[in-house]
């Protein structure tokens, strides 16, 4: 399914959309290393992380995370960076989100903020949802792709939870079609609102309806 050596599934939960000003409040990641020609899980990391202001009431709402539980068993932001590029490693690892560019912006100020502040992202990366989206009609939310794959695992907005249903479904489209090497480095974005978030000059961005393949048939 992925030649890469080394892949790096995350996800994040935060304070809010805008990946310039607000903060990541959960990691949740898997890092699987490639061992006798296969990909096994190597490691998992689930982090509760402490932000710098109280959350907005919707992130409760949606996450069921609260500042009581942030106070209680959250880590800084720098131990949270710590822990997740210890995962990271380098930019030869591959990086795997559902709907990645949001995550991108949030990982990229998180290591500029505290390792580089000149750090760009030079992955490779691939988006689950760019897939997803490609072979299937509106709507295109984690949990649709999870009913549409009957993946076990149900996201639930927490990290690890979601990352892990990601890896399922991504599993699951790989037995599908086994074409998920051509999706590296492309990035599906709605061209009525256009692209948001950091542009990656060796990724390549397509407008995507859903359902008409024009990632497969780039």
């Amino acid at each position: 399914m992925i030649n890469h050596d080394r892949v790096l599934l995350f996800d994040f939960e935060t304070t809010g959309l805008n990946g310039f000003t607000e903060e990541i409040i959960e990691i949740g990641a898997i890092l699987l290393e490639k061992k006798d020609g296969q990909l096994v899980l190597s490691k998992e990391l689930s982090l509760l992380v402490v932000p710098s202001r109280p959350l907005p009431a919707k992130i409760i709402e949606i996450t069921h995370i609260t500042d009581e539980m942030l106070l209680r068993d959250g880590v800084s932001q720098q131990e949270a960076f710590h822990q997740l590029f210890d995962l990271y490693q380098d930019e030869k690892t591959l990086l795997i989100a559902y709907n990645i560019q949001f995550d991108l912006l949030f990982l990229q100020t998180l290591f500029r903020r505290h390792w580089n502040t000149f750090y760009t992202i030079k992955n490779d990366i691939l988006d689950v949802m760019a897939i997803y989206k490609d072979r299937h009609r509106y709507p295109h939310k984690l949990d649709q792709c999870v009913k549409t794959y009957q993946v076990e695992v149900k996201n639930t907005h927490r990290a690890l939870d979601d990352i892990k249903a990601t890896y399922q479904a991504l599993l699951k489209m790989a037995e599908e079609k086994d074409n998920i090497e051509h999706y590296i480095n492309k990035i599906g974005y709605n061209s009525t609102y256009g692209l948001s978030g950091i542009k990656l000059p060796h990724v390549k961005y397509i407008a995507q309806k859903g359902g008409y393949r024009e990632i497969e048939n780039s």
